[in-house]
């Protein structure tokens, strides 16, 4: 399944937001990846193996994200949210969504590949026409697949706000 939009979550629990501020820094690896490859590079090397939570949280403010063994995750989704108060309890509301460099670097590759086709289709390059086309969905399916992680971040977010 692909991941084109974001997906709007809300969890309800009787915690409160402190139990809940807990438990999240608990179940998650803290990492705020800043833009140097090198760190992330490094991250996820040292995690190769392990199935992992990670992310950050500041304040109520929260993004986590999964990693599954022997891959990478430079494009996968991660949930971005936040914990408010609630009547009687809490709530963990936010959405699923690919990061946004990863949106912004797909917007563009995809506008330049589609060019290229286009320009290939008008010089009647139609085998090159073809392959910019099929590299095009190639990418969409490489950039925005989901593999899974929607489930595993609404399970781990399910399981944080249940009651011991």
């Amino acid at each position: 399944m692909l991941r084109l939009t974001s997906k709007k979550v809300r969890f309800e629990s009787s915690l409160t937001k402190k139990q809940l501020r807990k438990r999240f820094d608990n179940i998650i690896i803290p990492f705020k990846a800043r833009g140097s490859i090198i760190e992330v590079s490094s991250f996820i090397k040292k995690y190769k193996t392990a199935e992992v939570y990670y992310g950050s949280r500041d304040g109520d403010k929260l993004k986590m994200s999964h990693h599954a063994p022997k891959k990478t995750d430079g494009s996968t989704p991660t949930f971005y949210g936040s914990i408010s108060e609630n009547g009687e309890g809490s709530v963990i509301e936010g959405k699923i969504a690919v990061p946004l460099a990863t949106r912004i670097f797909a917007g563009i590759w995809l506008t330049v590949v589609l060019l290229l086709s286009l320009v290939c289709l008008s010089l009647e390059m139609y085998a090159g026409a073809g392959a910019f086309a099929a590299a095009a969905v190639l990418s969409i399916w490489l950039l925005f697949r989901d593999a899974g992680k929607t489930k595993k971040l609404t399970d781990a977010l399910t399981k944080l706000c249940e009651d011991e």
